[in-house]
């Protein structure tokens, strides 16, 4: 499991906008772990981890940060 949150991210969008793509990267990563121990299991490849620039760049898409 990975810690999103960091100072880059704070500087980058304040603190209130922070924790909300900290705690989205988070839950996007926990789905993503979910989806590969069953992959594991069936001997199938592993998705990727997510990335903070991934959650942005939906998040930018969906409107819920600027552009």
């Amino acid at each position: 499991m990975q810690n999103f949150f960091c100072k880059d991210l704070i500087e980058r969008f304040g603190y209130g906008m922070a924790v909300y793509i900290a705690a989205k990267a988070d839950a996007m990563q926990r789905s993503i772990d979910a989806i590969n121990d069953e992959r594991r299991a069936v001997g199938r490849r592993v998705l990727e981890n997510a990335s903070i620039d991934e959650v942005v760049s939906v998040l930018r898409r969906k409107g819920k940060l600027p552009a």
